[in-house]
Parts: C-alpha cells; sequence; structure tokens
C-alpha cells in the first residue's frame, strides 16, 4: 500500500515519543492551557530534540494551543508562553464541545460547528501541508 502521509498518535511517554519520533518528519503536539500540559510539553520538546540527531533538522515541530478559552487568563497567554519554547506555534483551536461531537460521530467539523470552528482547523490543516510540502531547514 502506498501513502502520501502516515499520521502517527503516540502516547506521551519517552519510548513510545520517541520512536515515533525518530521516524517522523513532522511532529505535532497539542497543548491545553494548564499547568501540567505546560509541563508535560517542555519533556515531550526534550524527547523530540534527542531524536534531532539528523542534519537536516528533522522532525520538524509544531506546539498546538488546544482547548484554549479565549476569555480566560490562561487561554489569552498559552500562545506566548508556547512561542517561548522556540519552535512554531499554530494558532489556538477553542475549547468547543463541537469538536467532541465531530469527534464521536466520525463527522466532519464543519457538520457540527460554525465557520469560526472549522476556520481553526482549516488553518491548522494547511499549515500542517505547508511544513510537510516545504523543505526542511538546518536544525537550530
Amino acid at each position: 500500500m502506498k501513502a502520501d502521509y502516515v499520521v502517527i498518535d503516540a502516547a506521551p511517554n519517552d519510548r513510545s515519543l520517541g520512536y515515533a519520533g525518530a521516524i517522523s518528519d513532522l511532529v505535532l503536539v497539542p497543548c491545553t492551557p494548564s499547568g501540567l500540559d505546560l509541563d508535560a510539553t517542555v519533556g515531550t520538546l526534550k524527547i523530540v530534540d534527542a531524536v534531532r540527531i539528523r542534519p537536516d533538522g528533522i522532525p520538524r515541530l509544531i506546539l498546538i494551543p488546544n482547548r484554549v478559552n479565549r476569555r480566560t487568563l490562561e487561554g489569552q497567554q498559552l500562545v506566548d508562553e508556547l512561542t517561548t519554547f522556540g519552535e512554531h506555534v499554530s494558532s489556538a483551536i477553542g475549547d468547543r464541545t463541537a469538536f467532541i461531537r465531530a469527534f464521536s460521530t466520525g463527522l466532519p467539523i464543519s457538520k457540527w460547528a460554525g465557520p469560526a470552528a472549522y476556520g481553526e482547523i482549516c488553518c491548522l490543516t494547511d499549515l500542517v501541508e505547508r511544513f510537510l510540502n516545504s523543505a526542511p531547514v538546518k536544525a537550530r
């Protein structure tokens, strides 16, 4: 079977993430606006950095602010906090029940939510496609 892309949903532990990252071109790391998630993101970045031994800087990484409530201070500050890690940060994905419903039913988000939620997902998928279709840059 031939595929253009393969998606691996790895457990956030050293072994699973290390193996998946070592064979990946791009790693997506969702992070919610909680101190526990930010701490876990630091650990995840250390694992990805450990497998970034290739001179082309692969795997590249995108941090995804996820379940963001922009009405809270934590939600407003998350993107700024993630930016301090020196990795690319996507636009935020809101905290919407529509995402849970779409996942639970197997239907696209466009069936459950308005244009804002659909637009958030489109921005993320466009960013992922740009990363996958562009040439890697040298490791930092």
